[in-house]
């Protein structure tokens, strides 16, 4: 065999391993951001469910009374109170903590509460979070169907809602955030595409609400269908 056709055969096996590294290394370059939202939401997934137990199992000292002496319930505020909350979807298998706001800083934690929501007894609460990056909390948010359950741990709390609708409507449609008739949960987020100008809405309803402290003898509430 000549130098000339063993120059050129190594040349192609050179150029051959060439392009296999770079065919893997483009693969390794296209899989990447799902393999490390899928390790961040793992990571979100065991956040929440340590902050849940504790919400569980937290118990609360009840107030001494006097003989004779009756306490007035609280009324409950108009606002969400700044804190941290948990959210469940088990039809997507997701569990989060949800921070307080939505600035670039708290998204990039995970989902965060509008500070414009209500409480969640009477009012809209509104939760934001990302869908491609950040670990991606509300990915498979579109794949929610007619009668599945969400649930959100608040401040001694599980607020049970029920599926209700989903739809598409603009950025600067901040309507979706306002009060509403009767005590909902609203989440938001970017589709896939062309998310400059759109957003998810994901609505909800509130069918049931129950007391995690065992301090509390209240029992669960089931809300009447609406």
């Amino acid at each position: 065999m000549k130098i000339s056709e063993l120059k050129n055969n190594f040349i192609a096996q050179i150029l051959h391993r060439a392009g296999i590294v770079l065919i893997i290394a483009g693969i390794l370059a296209c899989i990447s951001p799902f393999i490390y939202n899928a390790y961040l939401r793992h990571q979100a997934a065991n956040a929440a469910r340590q902050l849940r137990k504790k919400m569980e199992t937290q118990v609360e000292t009840p107030t001494p009374k006097t003989p004779h002496q009756t306490i007035s319930p609280q009324p409950l505020p108009e606002n969400l109170i700044p804190d941290t909350g948990v959210l469940v979807i088990p039809a997507i298998e997701l569990e989060v903590v949800v921070n307080y706001g939505i600035d670039e800083e708290e998204l990039k934690k995970g989902p965060g509460f509008y500070p414009q929501s209500g409480y969640p007894d009477h009012g809209n609460v509104c939760i934001a979070a990302h869908r491609g990056v950040h670990g991606a909390p509300f990915l498979h948010i579109d794949k929610l169907e007619e009668g599945d359950e969400i649930y959100l741990y608040y401040r001694g709390k599980k607020y049970t809602y029920t599926f209700q609708e989903s739809f598409i409507t603009s950025s600067t449609d901040w309507s979706v955030i306002d009060p509403t008739p009767e005590p909902m949960l609203t989440l938001t987020t970017c589709p896939l595409t062309n998310y400059r100008n759109r957003r998810v809405i994901v609505r909800s309803k509130l069918t049931g609400i129950a007391y995690l402290t065992s301090v509390s003898s209240q029992p669960a509430l089931n809300l009447p269908p609406r």
